[in-house]
């Protein structure tokens, strides 16, 4: 089995022994470096500069078993906690906490998990925004013809590459947003089109409603506007404020997502991989045992 630029050629048998390369090289990194000749200040750089960044391009495209983040992961925090090359120190504190911000008291380092699947999701995020590209193109005839990524089923046989592709779905879903447009390609309780926090559709104040309505059809053809009397009919009361701060566009185009997060509505890895960090497992303030610094940026 050979490499092209970089990456495995062929995906077969243990998936483990597919990535050791990328354990082989960070340890070799790691164990040319002497630990007792760095500070703290020289490892947490060499740290982000080189062994997180490591494994980042081979991330960007699979999602690396647990096992191997797992041990990538363990030989960083050796590395960090060490004082002598190879030696075994106790690790004072959990990973977890050194992983979470310096402004909620931790150091920064990545996650190696979320910082995975943030990357993935950039590969997904790319494919809604080029649908015409090779790889778009290739991927919508075997696995969505008739939808988006965003909205994929399982495949029966899926291959590897979407598989992991599809690892990181919930992540891009949970902090989209699509445009509505004219309203004739936005469906009205499927789409996640509802400016909220976390990007959401309508939500009926009735048992039964009909899940093919399209926005345009609560629009006034002629105005452009809302029609109220029908939005009260079905949409719930807390809804309808949200719903007239949109206004449609008058001239047709295809649908546009964009990224709930960020200014720009582009999505961009640090965004994706804050929103993965927040959402998976919120840490409780009070465990962490550095200071926090946020009081004092309040007051600069």
């Amino acid at each position: 089995m050979g490499v092209y630029l970089g990456l495995p050629e062929k995906i077969c048998g243990s998936k483990k022994q597919v990535f050791a390369f990328i354990q082989d090289r960070l340890q070799s990194r790691i164990n040319s470096w002497s630990a007792k000749l760095l500070s703290k200040g020289g490892k947490e750089v060499q740290i982000k500069s080189v062994a997180q960044s490591l494994p980042t391009y081979v991330m960007s495209c699979f999602l690396l078993p647990q096992e191997t983040i797992r041990t990538l992961t363990n030989a960083i925090s050796r590395f960090w906690w060490s004082t002598k090359n190879n030696n075994r120190v106790l690790h004072w504190v959990a990973w977890k906490k050194i992983c979470a911000p310096k402004e909620a008291g931790g150091l920064g380092f990545r996650d190696l998990k979320n910082f995975n699947l943030a990357l993935l999701a950039k590969q997904l995020w790319r494919l809604l925004q080029y649908p015409n590209s090779l790889l778009a193109r290739v991927l919508k005839g075997i696995y969505y013809r008739l939808s988006n990524p965003l909205n994929a089923n399982k495949a029966s046989t899926p291959s590897y590459v979407w598989k992991n592709l599809m690892a990181a779905q919930p992540l891009l879903k949970s902090g989209i947003q699509k445009s509505i447009g004219t309203g004739h390609n936005t469906l009205f309780w499927a789409d996640p089109w509802l400016p909220t926090t976390s990007a959401r559709p309508a939500i009926t104040c009735g048992p039964s409603f009909n899940p093919s309505l399209k926005i345009a059809d609560l629009l006034d053809p002629v105005s452009k506007t809302w029609k109220l009397d029908r939005l009260r009919e079905l949409v719930r009361p807390s809804d309808i404020p949200l719903i007239k701060s949109l206004r449609p566009t008058r001239t047709p185009r295809a649908a546009i997502y964009f990224w709930n997060l960020t200014k720009s509505g582009i999505y961009f890895v640090k965004s994706g991989y804050e929103l993965a960090m927040a959402t998976a497992e919120p840490s409780d303030p009070a465990q962490v045992l550095e200071p926090s610094i946020t009081s004092l940026q309040a007051r600069a």
